[in-house]
């Protein structure tokens, strides 16, 4: 379910290889329970250690920490918005243009507790407070009829990238939530490509690249 990317004696980032909940949830079990097995002592830790989460359908690169004083040290640099992180992810269509942006506040649908909406000017259907949300993305490359992309999303809205995405009229390929399209891709196709941050014991800068690929992808969810 997971492989180790890199390790030391304060961090530990992980591959995430299949479609489920990075923490255990009622009724189910979750990446965090393979990885105690293996690291027991993260029990004692805030969510195990990890300082962020993944979309449940979401693979890739997670960091979590091995001891409280970098757990911390993470979750402020992700509050202050210090971690650098990109995704790649598999779209339906082609794009034109090479880059982009959008930023569009994303709130809670009023009509599906599983699924988040964007909320243009004027548009009142939704529950809560919209949270602004701004991501931009550029062209990796084209195919007949999708396009790969690298995104980078500077705020953490649930489902933020697959949601601005659909709201350009690109969903995600293999997004059941967020897409009409019926096709043959298993599960999201979404990757937590990289993470880079400075380490805030040294400052030494470290930076950490998913093994995970949306050419081998598939290898790890069939």
């Amino acid at each position: 379910m997971f492989r180790v990317v890199y390790e030391d004696e304060n961090y530990l980032a992980i591959d995430k290889l299949l479609p489920v909940p990075c923490l255990r949830q009622e009724g189910s079990s979750g990446l965090s329970d393979d990885v105690l097995l293996e690291y027991p002592t993260l029990s004692n830790l805030p969510d195990f250690g990890f300082t962020h989460r993944l979309d449940n359908e979401t693979l890739g690169i997670i960091l979590l920490a091995k001891n409280i004083s970098t757990y911390e040290a993470i979750r402020t640099l992700f509050t202050n918005k210090e971690m650098k992180k990109t995704y790649n992810a598999r779209v339906r269509g082609v794009l034109k243009e090479e880059e982009g942006e959008i930023d569009y506040p994303i709130a809670h649908s009023k009509k599906s507790t599983k699924k988040m909406v964007l909320v243009r000017p004027g548009y009142r259907i939704y529950r809560g407070e919209p949270r602004p949300a701004f991501t931009s993305w550029k062209v990796l490359s084209r195919r007949m009829d999708t396009t790969d992309l690298e995104l980078k999303a500077s705020t953490g809205v649930r489902h933020q990238i697959r949601v601005h995405l659909q709201s350009l009229g690109h969903p995600i390929c293999g997004d059941a939530l967020y897409s009409d399209y019926s096709d043959d891709y298993p599960s999201l196709m979404l990757i937590s490509k990289t993470i880079i941050f400075n380490c805030p014991a040294t400052g030494k800068e470290i930076k950490l690249i998913s093994t995970v690929n949306l050419d081998n992808m598939f290898n790890f969810i069939r």
